[in-house]
């Protein structure tokens, strides 16, 4: 079934009930050298972003102390030469702005005297959480030397300091690295850590002493030195080599101190990724940070040279708020079955190149794209292959989006109706309800907003065949029930928006909560699945245990699946129940209990 490119909130409510993954830029390779001098003076502001996130609770998410953000995010404002002073100012100005307190540089030491880049962090409020430059033994004690000076810990390359194209190869570069990291150890650092990219888990080759096939990640662990190296797991690329993220952790997590925390779209598919904010991807970020929550130091975020500030404020929102809101929007996960146009025919007033066809923007891949001339008016036109009645439209643009343009519906393909009009377009998503009728759908794109053509990743249609009535939706019943309820009538101050999105969307029935939930009362419910005096910290536990149940009612989870620690995942359901109702329970007991539920949640 297509994905549909839905707005980033209604994707995690989906995620977080069905377990499935969350929603992605092309993932570039090793970032080019970089060198700043001395800036300008600058005084830190406030964003948006910020007080935003301050909004959030303490346990809302992750602390700021924890959150970095790798340069690479911004290397198109920074550049692959030597910046200039202002351009680095600048730029760490923005990444302040955007609400961060941790940087990763890329490259350095830079070429700047040290004390002149830490009066930069300094004038921003930042430090340095690690970085990632070069592992040659000849300058390493300059690298060294410039990060104990920046108070780093952690002092980090872009891959492994090393070839990995044989086992042999593999574990000698793991003599070397552990001789790198015994030396920064030795003069003020802490540990030196290596970054993955997928090679390190595509490379595989059999034990010598086992026969087992290895992962040359797994033989450079294996023969490092945990006092002196340590892992930086890129998650992005970890997940488009086909590792199960969390599951990864669970196994290494006592190696992985620091995560590259991304979000991207058509991960391990043909094609390539494509990186996203926070929260608007493919990544299960959920369960992968509730599984790193007892081993990661920094969680740094890195989309390979993002699009704006903005969306890295976006990021950073995500990291400091997920458990209370996710970091975005709330909104209801419609569930409209397949896109209409996915696979059918397509025709458009012009293509930009050979390789970027009509038929790549409904195939349902996420890296691949339709690109017009660079010129406007320009349009893309999907027979549907019968007449519908239409409800909604989406729209995953490239960076070369249209900032106006009209949704047109036809019967023939030949006389056109406008349904819809967007003069303001700013990219990214664009996801449109609208009412009309035909077997031809086509997106008229009016007003370019950059100096290219048109270009386009997916275009989803949906609606019911014409004159058809909507099938209804699936009836309801339980504990999550009576929870809605009851929050609607006896509780009007708290919306029962979101738990009627969750239960909707289960499409299934859930009377086993009649039976198996270990609760006597209404009330009981209520205090278990969603809390009377809606209580904003216990939010996420609050959801994960009903998301759950309501794997349990729609048979993708049964109670007596084993849990490691709990017995069964009834077991954990019963002792998770227990402290939620126990008015002694510490927020903190709760929060472990959410990582477990988390974790079972997101394999299922």
């Amino acid at each position: 079934m297509q994905n549909s490119l839905r707005p980033p909130r209604a994707r995690r409510i989906t995620t977080a009930l069905t377990g499935g993954a969350l929603l992605a830029g092309t993932f570039v390779g090793a970032p080019a050298v970089a060198a700043p001098a001395t800036p300008a003076a600058a005084t830190p502001t406030t964003t948006s972003a910020t007080m935003s996130a301050e909004a959030c609770g303490e346990g809302d998410g992750l602390p700021d102390s924890k959150i970095s953000i790798q340069l690479y995010t911004h290397v198109g404002e920074i550049g692959s030469g030597t910046p200039s002073p202002e351009t680095i100012d600048r730029v760490l100005g923005e990444v302040a702005n955007a609400g961060f307190t941790n940087v990763e540089p890329y490259n350095q030491p830079y070429s700047m005297p040290v004390e002149d880049y830490q009066a930069i962090l300094d004038r921003h409020g930042l430090e340095v959480s690690s970085s990632h430059g070069s592992t040659d033994w000849d300058t390493w004690p300059a690298t060294v030397d410039y990060a104990v000076a920046l108070g780093q810990d952690y002092i980090g390359t872009g891959g492994m300091a090393g070839s990995y194209g044989t086992y042999d190869e593999a574990v000698a570069t793991a003599e070397y690295v552990n001789r790198l990291g015994e030396y920064a150890n030795e003069h003020g650092a802490n540990k030196i850590v290596l970054h993955n990219h997928q090679t390190e888990f595509t490379t595989r080759y059999p034990h010598p002493e086992t026969g087992e096939m290895v992962s040359a990640w797994q033989v450079i662990e294996e023969n490092t030195d945990p006092r002196y190296v340590t892992f930086q797991l890129d998650v992005g690329w970890a997940a488009d080599a086909g590792i199960d993220v969390p599951a990864w952790i669970e196994e290494y997590g006592d190696r992985i101190e620091l995560l590259h925390v991304k979000d991207a779209v058509n991960l391990n598919a043909e094609g390539d990724p494509r990186q996203v904010a926070l929260g608007n991807g493919d990544m299960d970020l959920p369960a992968i940070l509730a599984a790193s929550e007892p081993y990661v130091q920094y969680y740094t975020y890195e989309w390979d040279d993002a699009p704006s500030f903005e969306s890295s404020a976006e990021s950073y929102r995500y990291l400091r708020c997920y458990l209370a809101d996710g970091g975005g929007d709330e909104q209801c996960d419609p569930d409209d079955g397949e896109s209409l146009a996915l696979g059918r025919p397509v025709t458009t007033s012009s293509t930009d190149d050979p390789a970027r066809t009509g038929e790549m923007a409904v195939d349902g891949n996420a890296g691949t794209r339709w690109g017009s001339a660079w010129s406007e008016p320009e349009w893309i036109a999907v027979d549907l292959g019968a007449d519908y009645d239409l409800s909604r439209v989406v729209i995953d643009w490239e960076t070369a989006y249209a900032s106006g343009y009209e949704i047109q519906t036809s019967p023939d393909g030949e006389a056109w109706t406008t349904v819809h009009t967007v003069t303001d377009g700013d990219g990214n998503f664009d996801d449109l309800a609208l009412t009309g009728t035909g077997r031809h759908v086509r997106l008229l794109a009016t007003e370019r907003a950059t100096q290219w053509g048109f270009s386009l990743y997916e275009l989803e249609v949906y609606g019911t065949p014409a004159g058809e009535e909507p099938a209804p939706g699936p009836v309801t019943r339980g504990a999550g029930y009576w929870t809605s309820e009851y929050r609607q009538v006896r509780n009007p101050d708290h919306t029962a928006e979101e738990l009627l999105c969750l239960l909707s969307a289960a499409r299934g029935q859930s009377d086993v909560f009649d039976e198996e939930v270990g609760l006597t009362s209404l009330d009981d419910a209520v205090r278990v699945l969603w809390p009377r005096h809606h209580d904003e910290r216990t939010d996420g536990f609050d959801r994960q245990l009903l998301t759950l149940w309501l794997n349990v009612a729609t048979g993708s989870v049964a109670l007596d699946d084993r849990v490691a620690k709990y017995g069964t995942v009834g077991d954990l359901l019963a002792a998770a129940e227990a402290a939620r109702l126990d008015e002694d329970t510490r927020w903190v007991e709760l929060l472990k209990y959410q990582a477990v539920l988390t974790v079972v949640n997101a394999r299922h």
